[in-house]
C-alpha cells in the first residue's frame, strides 16, 4: 500500500531524499506518521518543539530530530523564530540495502523520537554529506553510502548528555490516522471508522481527540487543506486540486479554502508557488 505521506514518489527506487527549507515559524496542526524514517537537521537557533504521542522535547536549534517510522508526530516553531533545516527521508527498503551493519539504526530503533544537540563542527560535517544527498546528480548508491555514514556518525556522537528521547504511547489511533491519510479523498464517516476499528463511536471520538487534539472532522478537513496547499504551491490548478483533495464541488472547495487560509486558492498559489512544505 502506498504511503500517502511519502512526498516524492519519483525517488521510490532509492527511498532516500534530502532537501533544505528555511522560513520564519512553522505550524504543524496535525499529528501524522510515515512508513519511512525522518531526520530533521536544524541549522538555525531558536525555540522548536518536537512532539509525539508520548510527549514533547523543546530544543533551541542546532540539533537533529529523528522520528521513527509509524510514530505519530509533529514539529512546531514560533512565528518569530527563523527555522532553517535540512530534511532527510529514508525508506525502510533503503536501510535494508545498506550492508555491513551501517544501515542499522542501533539505539534509535527502539525510540519513537530523539533529539540530539549538535556542536558546530559536527553539524558542518553532517551538512556536507546531506548536501551531496540532495543533489540530483548524486547516484542512488552514493545516497545510500552517505546515509550510512550519517547514521554511523549519529550513533557514535549521541550520548546520554546530548540526546533526549521519547517513546510514543501505543494506540490504535495511529492506525486510524494512517487510514485517514491513505483515504482522505473518500467520504470518511466516524461510524464507518468506528466499525472498521471495532470500537464505539463515542470511544473513537474520545480517543481521537485525546491523542491528536482534534475531532475527526477537523482532522480530515485540515489534512485535505494541507494537501491542497502543497498541490497549489507545486503549480497544480485549482480544479484539479479540488478533485484530488476529495472535494466534489469546486465552489465548496474555494469557500472552504478561503475559510481555512483567509485567501482564495488562486491567490495562495501565486504567493506560495514552490515555497510550501507540509511534512517537516
Amino acid at each position: 500500500m502506498e504511503d500517502a505521506f511519502f512526498p516524492f514518489s519519483r525517488e521510490r527506487k532509492c527511498e532516500i531524499i534530502a532537501y533544505r527549507l528555511s522560513q520564519k515559524g512553522h505550524y504543524m496542526p496535525l499529528f501524522h506518521s510515515h512508513t519511512y524514517y525522518e531526520f530533521i537537521f536544524v541549522m538555525s537557533e531558536g525555540k522548536i518543539v518536537f512532539s509525539n504521542t508520548g510527549g514533547s522535547i523543546e530544543g533551541s536549534g542546532r540539533c537533529v530530530c529523528f522520528h521513527n517510522s509509524h510514530v505519530m508526530h509533529r514539529n512546531n516553531v514560533p512565528t518569530d523564530v527563523f527555522y532553517d533545516r535540512i530534511v532527510l527521508y529514508v525508506g525502510e527498503s533503503a536501510l535494508a540495502m545498506i550492508g555491513g551493519g551501517m544501515g542499522d539504526l542501533g539505539k534509535f530503533s527502539q525510540v519513537g523520537s530523539a533529539v540530539i544537540k549538535l556542536d558546530s563542527a559536527e553539524l558542518l560535517k553532517l551538512e556536507s554529506m546531506l548536501t551531496e544527498i540532495s543533489k540530483e546528480t548524486t547516484s542512488n548508491d552514493k545516497k545510500r553510502l552517505y546515509t550510512a555514514l550519517i547514521l554511523t556518525e549519529l550513533k557514535e556522537y549521541s550520548n546520554n548528555t546530548n540526546t533526549q528521547t521519547l517513546s510514543p504511547i501505543k494506540t490504535y489511533i495511529k492506525d486510524v490516522v494512517e487510514y485517514i491519510g491513505l483515504n482522505y479523498k473518500s467520504d470518511i464517516t466516524t461510524p464507518d471508522l468506528a466499525a472498521k476499528f471495532f470500537v464505539s463511536v463515542n470511544k473513537l471520538n474520545r480517543d481521537f481527540k485525546r491523542y491528536t487534539g482534534s475531532t475527526i472532522k477537523q482532522y480530515l478537513i485540515t489534512l485535505r487543506m494541507k494537501y491542497a496547499q502543497a498541490m497549489l504551491a507545486g503549480g497544480e490548478g485549482v480544479r484539479k486540486t479540488a478533485e484530488e483533495c476529495g472535494f466534489e464541488s469546486l465552489s465548496y472547495f474555494i469557500q472552504a479554502f478561503r475559510q481555512y487560509t483567509g485567501q482564495t486558492p488562486s491567490a495562495f498559489s501565486k504567493k506560495a508557488l514552490g515555497k510550501f512544505d507540509y511534512y517537516s
